[in-house]
């Protein structure tokens, strides 16, 4: 009876176990594809997201020693992208065409970019194209790196890799599900 009692014990626990395993796999693994598609839904679906052909966004910042500024983020499919901003007397320009990346530095002087550079802004002019809608269709690689702290709050990052190799932070509000901050290496500058 003791052997018998014993059995029970280890298979109750073994199931236990099993439980426990199964239900903390969700919280302990997040999956990538997953948190995508809940941004996705959160920001309109992809039917919606698939329809934005051109987005334009202007506005005004201000930097971190007190001047502001005004920007220019222009996208249009299926694979350009302009950044402009304006602070005082200097403009900053960078810009990929769909054929070659270029940018515009505080000297004003215009330059192509080649090599990392080109193909960083390659990558970005993907990224924002794309709106992570079909991320495997665009060759586009996640991997969820961690739990974060996002200016106080809790986030979710993942790394987003482009077809060349470029990689991308990108990080979620995991009640939203909406992208709540950005980190990349666009141009040869840090972006934040």
């Amino acid at each position: 009876m003791r052997t018998a009692g014993r059995r029970r014990l280890y298979h109750i626990l073994g199931a236990s176990i099993l439980g426990l395993v199964a239900t903390c796999r969700p919280v302990c693994a997040e999956e990538p594809a997953k948190i995508v598609e809940q941004y996705v839904r959160a920001a309109g679906g992809s039917r919606a997201l698939a329809k934005i052909h051109t987005l334009e966004l202007e506005g005004t910042f201000t930097t971190d020693d007190g001047k502001s500024g005004t920007f220019t983020f222009d996208t249009k499919l299926p694979n350009r992208y302009y950044l402009e901003l304006l602070v005082g007397e200097q403009t900053l320009i960078e810009a990929y065409n769909g054929k070659s990346a270029w940018h515009r530095d505080a000297a004003g002087e215009l330059a192509t970019l080649v090599g990392a550079e080109g193909m960083q802004l390659e990558a970005a002019a993907q990224y924002y194209n794309s709106r992570l809608v079909n991320p495997k269709k665009e060759k586009m690689a996640l991997a969820f790196v961690g739990h974060v702290q996002v200016r106080g709050r809790d986030a979710l990052e993942l790394e987003v890799s482009s077809s060349t190799g470029m990689k991308r932070l990108v990080f979620f509000d995991p009640e939203t599900h909406l992208v709540v901050k950005e980190a990349a290496t666009v141009g040869g500058a840090e972006e934040a």
